[in-house]
């Protein structure tokens, strides 16, 4: 099973470059070195989290991508098991049955009366939405995190840069014009 799933993996990855391939000598025109680049980065980053931020050099993150992602799965399936088991029993009191009776217990060894069954399966499945919510919001965060990773790549950083404060601007032609305080920041790239 492990071999078909990494044979997959390298079939995926080598259709990507071939599409990647055939859209950038289409758009090498058009686009500048620096934005294939990103196109390339968010790309990459969108197939396959954490590849944007080895692109990008900051392998360092990649630990926290995959981390994260890996909590958040781990979350939606603890939940969701949790939740069917919840719902299982709650289908054993409710049944037509009288042999059927749940036997799920709290941590005293208490067994769980029906409204706490029904509210148990609830919260199970909202924790599992929550937990689909944050492997999502890892997912895109990563994605945002290579483009904007790869976009600063080509700022202009440098020691060139200098600010000046001003006074406010009065108007010239009304001298009843009440006091002011304010200050404006001008940053002029030398």
């Amino acid at each position: 099973m492990h071999s078909i799933a990494k044979y997959l993996c390298v079939m995926c990855l080598g259709v990507l470059s071939l599409f990647e391939t055939s859209i950038y000598a289409q758009e090498t025109d058009v686009l500048t070195q620096e934005q294939l680049r990103v196109k390339k980065t968010t790309r990459w980053a969108a197939a396959l989290p954490g590849s944007g931020q080895v692109i990008n050099k900051k392998v360092w993150k990649v630990p926290f991508v995959l981390g994260g992602l890996a909590t958040a799965g781990w979350f939606v399936v603890d939940n969701t098991k949790q939740m069917n088991l919840f719902l299982e029993h709650w289908g054993y009191e409710t049944d037509d049955d009288p042999t059927t009776n749940s036997t799920l217990t709290d941590n005293n060894g208490d067994p769980y009366i029906l409204s706490d069954l029904e509210n148990g399966a609830y919260v199970y499945r909202r924790n599992r939405d929550l937990s689909y919510l944050a492997f999502l919001g890892v997912y895109l965060l990563q994605i945002v995190d290579a483009n904007v990773d790869s976009h600063m790549k080509f700022f202009d950083a440098s020691e060139d840069l200098s600010w000046k404060v001003l006074p406010p601007q009065l108007s010239p032609n009304n001298n009843l014009t009440p006091w002011q305080v304010g200050l404006s920041i001008r940053i002029n790239n030398k």
